[in-house]
C-alpha cells in the first residue's frame, strides 16, 4: 500500500499532466523558439472553432480574445496591407480598431448567450467566400461552424465571420454578431 504522501503526489501530476492540454488550450507554441509572428493562433481552422466553442462554453473570454487579433497585430501587421490604409483613404488605422473592438464587444456578449451550452460539440468549420490574399498574409472569408447538440446536427452557425492566415497561423479579426 502506498502512503498518503505518495498517492497525493502521483494524482497531483496525473491531474496537472491531464489538464495541461485544456489549460494551454490548442493554441501554437508561443516560446521564442517556436517561431510564432501571432501568439495564441490556431494551427487550423478546426482548431480555431473548437478554441472558440470551449470558449463560449465556459464564458472564457480570456480564451476567446487568445485566438483573436491583438490591436497591435491589427495595427501593425494587417492594416499596413489593408486597402483602407492608403492615404487616399484617408482613414486612420485607430479608428479601424476601435470600430473592430466595439462590434467584437457587441457580438461576445450576444453569443454568450447562445452559445453557453456544453452540450454542443464541434463537428465541422468551412470558410465559403473567397481567399483574400494580401503580400504577407491571406484571410479567409465567410466562416461557418457545424454543431452537433445531443446528437442533432444543427444548421452550420456563423460565430466568426474572417480569419486571417499568416502561413498556417490562424486568428479571428473579430467575433460575428448574429
Amino acid at each position: 500500500m502506498q502512503s498518503n504522501d505518495a498517492w497525493v503526489r502521483r494524482t497531483s501530476l496525473v491531474l496537472v499532466s491531464g489538464l495541461l492540454p485544456i489549460l494551454s488550450g490548442s493554441c501554437v507554441d508561443a516560446s521564442p523558439g517556436g517561431g510564432q509572428r501571432l501568439p495564441g493562433s490556431a494551427g487550423s481552422l478546426a482548431e480555431l472553432a473548437t478554441t472558440v466553442l470551449v470558449g463560449l462554453a465556459a464564458a472564457d473570454t480570456l480564451r476567446l480574445e487568445s485566438v483573436r487579433l491583438t490591436e497591435v497585430e491589427h495595427n501593425e501587421m494587417v492594416w499596413p496591407e489593408l486597402p483602407a490604409s492608403a492615404p487616399e483613404v484617408n482613414y486612420p488605422a485607430d479608428l479601424a480598431w476601435k470600430n473592430i473592438r466595439t462590434r467584437n464587444r457587441a457580438a461576445l456578449s450576444d453569443l454568450f448567450g447562445v452559445y453557453e451550452d456544453r452540450r454542443l460539440r464541434f463537428v465541422d468549420a468551412e470558410c465559403r467566400g473567397p481567399v483574400e490574399a494580401f503580400e504577407s498574409f491571406v484571410v479567409h472569408t465567410d466562416c461557418w461552424v457545424t454543431l452537433r447538440r445531443d446528437g442533432e446536427l444543427l444548421p452550420p452557425q456563423q460565430l466568426f465571420k474572417d480569419v486571417l492566415d499568416l502561413d498556417g497561423e490562424m486568428k479571428i479579426f473579430r467575433y460575428y454578431e448574429p
